[in-house]
């Protein structure tokens, strides 16, 4: 996991002059016309593209209600935010109620189950250990000592967080414990926007926020969204290879992909990837380079494309094949070669009509 409010790489990818040469053609082949609207939030960028019907559009005010729905979740989850919900919450030492926004509660409530779901292998309270690897911030890095982390693990763990419904709000078992949501904020970021799209009636969208993916209805030729994700060794490596590992149709569904290959401290020699393991407080060492997850919400892909990368190659399948989820991954073999993998729930769903 890492922090919303830095500039987040590794989350991976839509290959946005991918998608912009994709939307530019379609725009020539159909009259309907498409509105593209682009800025700045989480530490990372949007990219929303809408069909427009035939009802007038007021785009300033559209534009205008998205990043007001966006900085109000910002202010919640954002732990670059010194007075955010999330940033005052980790900085109290309590065991007391402390009461939440919705988004807030709707994010925790997720978080919650992925946690439960994954055997956590997805578990917000990792921040201490975000922090003491450094990746909460730019520092000159050198790897903790074991003794560090065993510490820094005594103060976490998810199962000792209470969420109450009426009127929402969180308490700590553990005075010490700390949360990041980044993991999921995004993806729920990312459904929000959506449905705040689809409620005024713009059925036919795509909603980007740092990789994270919504995908409603048909693009300007009205055929499904086509996406592009991103080859690793275009990125980790000097390799002669496509920038496009695998191109995908969405229909109504969303798409969140985890990777290590972006995001990692290089010490003597070793690299010391971003994404850490719950369990143990180290960086998880897995031939695994990225997984990427379909499905239809891209709160839900966030979460468990993060865990699924934690588990491993072996347990991410089992895992994949037990919840019936579409995932593609890919893996580092050696000598600088990648092996790519689809169940079948994923070839089913991006089957191209």
């Amino acid at each position: 996991m890492h922090k919303i409010g830095r500039k987040n790489n590794t989350k991976i990818i839509i290959l946005l002059l991918a998608l912009s040469l994709l939307l530019l053609y379609s725009y020539h082949l159909s009259s309907r016309p498409i509105l593209q609207l682009t800025g700045a939030t989480m530490g990372t960028r949007y990219h929303i593209s809408i069909v427009q019907n035939e009802t007038k559009l007021d785009k300033k005010a559209l534009h205008r209600a998205i990043k007001q729905r966006l900085e109000q979740i910002n202010q919640s989850l954002s732990t670059y935010r010194e007075n955010a919900e999330i940033s005052r919450f980790n900085r109290s030492r309590t065991t007391h109620w402390f009461p939440i926004s919705d988004d807030f509660f709707q994010v925790m409530t997720k978080a919650i189950t992925a946690y439960q779901e994954t055997q956590g292998a997805f578990d917000p309270s990792i921040y201490p250990l975000v922090d003491l690897w450094g990746f909460a911030k730019q520092i000159k890095f050198k790897p903790p000592s074991e003794q560090q982390i065993q510490i820094a693990l005594s103060h976490t763990g998810f199962q000792h967080m209470k969420l109450r419904s009426s009127p929402p709000a969180i308490a700590k078992q553990k005075i010490s414990l700390a949360l990041d949501l980044s993991a999921i904020a995004k993806g729920y970021a990312v459904d929000v926007i959506s449905e705040l799209l689809l409620n005024k009636g713009l059925s036919n969208h795509l909603v980007e926020i740092g990789g994270e993916i919504q995908a409603q209805g048909t693009n300007s030729q009205q055929s499904t969204w086509k996406i592009a994700i991103e080859h690793p060794a275009s990125v980790q490596t000097h390799a002669q290879v496509n920038a496009v590992i695998k191109s995908i149709h969405l229909n109504n569904q969303a798409l969140a992909t985890s990777g290590n290959y972006r995001n990692f401290y290089e010490y003597q020699g070793k690299q010391y990837a971003h994404t850490l393991d719950p369990k143990t407080g180290y960086p998880v060492q897995t031939p695994v380079v990225s997984i990427t997850v379909l499905h239809p919400s891209s709160l839900w892909a966030d979460a468990i494309a993060t865990a699924m990368l934690v588990m491993g190659k072996e347990k991410a399948l089992r895992f994949a094949d037990q919840k019936k989820l579409a995932i593609f991954m890919v893996t580092y073999t050696d000598k600088d070669h990648y092996q790519t993998l689809t169940n079948h729930y994923f070839d089913a769903l991006t089957k191209h009509p």
